[in-house]
């Protein structure tokens, strides 16, 4: 399942890089007290524009499953559960509430038309399997839709489940502008984060070459003035705080306005590796009706891997962001990343992470091309970019699908490295080939407040092949391309090994040699072997954990013998042993 959302390619553009407004809509469960908070989910007027605009509207009710008479029970989650795509049967027991419904069976606007019918005042969809959310597209009953209608996941429907039937749920879904009385807060386009979500180490060696904006829009979303709203950010390292820094005065925001808090940037001569979060943390004078919009976090990785990307990457979990996007009108479709870096002469481009979804079709034998290029246009964030002065640095690329990886991250080592230039602008890109083919985003950063700052790196241009035209805008700082660059140093592992001057030993030998590597490598070696003549007599993948590589050569004929070792960053080294019986 995916998120397969189509805009059109006429909002794709810088404007979308606008400050966010006060609809944020909210699936928010407010009793009982243990389950109370937000949980993700898709709406229906968002995605195909029918039922309620959630953005101008809101309604709050006690919950209630509804059911039909057993004709359209099956597969459904849990024995009993209904995907009432006939008349509810309990539909007392709707009235004026939200009803809850499974997915599965008909679509979902006549589920949604059932629960109206019965006299809910909304309706949730739950997903009948698991899997990421999807966009509810319009069936037959669209048009009379006049209710919220949202979708669910399932883990939020089994989380629900019981104090549903209990009768002790009471949900908000819609716009919070306005409904209570105290109400400050922020969402995840209102903040200051990093301008990449990682980065290798070496990109972040002096406070010019990386550094963090820090501040938030924050919005009162009362009745009445927030008064003394105050704002503090924390950033810790692996759990060891590095900065915290608060408001110094007390600002009042009137009903259904906003204002930008600054803080002092992020800032360090030469950062630590580790794994970052900020935490951002808003009161006012009078305790808020509601606090779950008080507090945002947002992480960014410095990593020793050499691995840079827009998309969040876990240290633990690796890649985040397996919903898709692709433009609605054209079949082969170019999005890309911007990437530079004063220090890029330290690191060369190995290869790319990437993920991919489709509708209704195996990925196997389907083929993405990756693509690296020096990108020379000027550009400032002041004008729309062009994209006339690119120059590709990689040699036709392509990942070929020889299983039906859905939504599962794949890498792509390139044939050749690609080295670097310090400050030179370059675009990292994949291509899709095939009609709803969608290329994996993640939906869950957005460098809204962060491109102010850094207009040329919060940069996701798409390229509409088919229609000849570029977007430099994308699909907005919300929805950001799963890409990730791997880079190796540039002095790769095998020219450290050639400036220790690597002397195997015993040399001669009879039946083992040792290979003393200088420097601890941790990953696969390829050893090939060839004989005088230059015959290839053995080739192995090894795993190696160690800074010494110890050989078997009993099976190796005598004679002079060349070794060549090639490590994952593609470098190699080479020497030659006799083998003497």
């Amino acid at each position: 399942m995916m998120k397969n959302l189509r805009l059109t390619l006429s909002t794709m553009t810088l404007a979308l890089f606008a400050c966010s407004a006060f609809a944020q809509s909210l699936f928010l469960v407010q009793q009982p007290g243990n389950l109370a908070g937000t949980y993700d989910f898709t709406d229906s007027f968002s995605a195909d524009g029918w039922g309620a605009d959630l953005s101008a509207n809101y309604v709050t009710a006690e919950a209630a499953w509804a059911y039909d008479d057993g004709t359209y029970v099956g597969d459904l989650g849990a024995a009993g559960d209904s995907a009432c795509c006939g008349p509810a049967v309990n539909a007392s027991e709707l009235v004026g509430k939200i009803a809850f419904i499974y997915r599965g069976a008909c679509n979902f606007s006549l589920k949604a038309y059932q629960a109206q019918a019965a006299g809910a005042v909304g309706c949730v969809i739950v997903n009948n399997e698991p899997g990421n959310l999807i966009n509810m597209l319009a069936g037959d009953s669209a048009t009379a839709i006049t209710i919220p209608t949202v979708f669910v996941s399932d883990a939020t429907g089994a989380t629900l489940r019981d104090e549903i039937e209990a009768g002790n749920v009471e949900v908000f879904i819609g716009n919070p502008n306005g409904v209570f009385t105290n109400n400050i807060g922020a969402y995840n386009p209102n903040i200051g984060m990093a301008s990449s979500a990682s980065l290798p180490v070496q990109f972040a060696q002096t406070n010019t070459a990386f550094n963090v904006p820090v501040g938030a829009w924050v919005f009162n979303f009362g009745s009445a003035d927030a008064v003394n709203v105050i704002l503090t950010t924390a950033i810790d390292r692996d759990g060891t705080e590095v900065y915290n820094e608060t408001s110094s005065a007390g600002a009042t925001i009137l009903p259904g306005d906003s204002l930008f808090i600054s803080l002092p940037d992020y800032s360090e001569n030469g950062y630590t590796a580790g794994f970052y979060t900020m935490t951002y943390t808003l009161v006012s004078d009078a305790a808020d009706d509601l606090p779950i919009d008080n507090e945002l976090t947002a992480t960014f990785w410095i990593n020793e891997e050499g691995i840079y990307s827009k998309s969040r990457v876990d240290p633990v979990d690796g890649p985040q962001g397996v919903s898709g996007l692709r433009p609605a009108n054209s079949t082969e479709y170019e999005w890309c990343i911007a990437m530079s870096s004063e220090n890029a002469e330290e690191m060369q481009i190995v290869g790319m992470t990437f993920n991919t979804l489709t509708n209704d079709f195996p990925l196997t034998g389907e083929a993405v091309q990756l693509a690296v290029y020096e990108w020379n246009d000027p550009f400032d964030g002041t004008a729309t970019p062009t994209f006339d002065d690119l120059n590709e640095l990689t040699d036709n690329e392509f990942y070929d699908y020889a299983d039906d990886l859905q939504g599962e991250f794949v890498t792509l080592t390139f044939s050749e490295p690609i080295e670097l230039v310090n400050d030179q602008k370059y675009l990292a890109c994949a291509t899709i080939f095939t009609d709803d083919m969608f290329l994996g985003v993640d939906g869950g950063i957005d460098y809204n407040v962060t491109y102010d700052s850094y207009p040329d790196q919060i940069f996701f241009p798409l390229n509409d092949i088919d229609g000849g035209q570029w977007f430099s805008g994308g699909f907005g700082t919300e929805n950001v391309p799963a890409l990730i660059v791997n880079l190796a140093l540039a002095n790769g592992i095998a020219e450290e090994i050639e400036e220790l001057e690597v002397t195997p030993y015993p040399n001669p030998t009879v039946d083992m040699i040792n290979i003393p590597l200088g420097v601890s490598i941790s990953g696969d070696i390829t050893i090939e072997i060839y004989d005088v003549t230059g015959a290839l007599v053995l080739s192995e993948n090894i795993c190696q954990k160690s800074n010494n590589l110890k050989m078997d050569v009993t099976g190796l004929a005598s004679g002079l013998h060349t070794f060549r070792l090639t490590f994952e960053d593609r470098s190699s080294t080479s020497f030659q042993v006799m083998i003497a019986r």
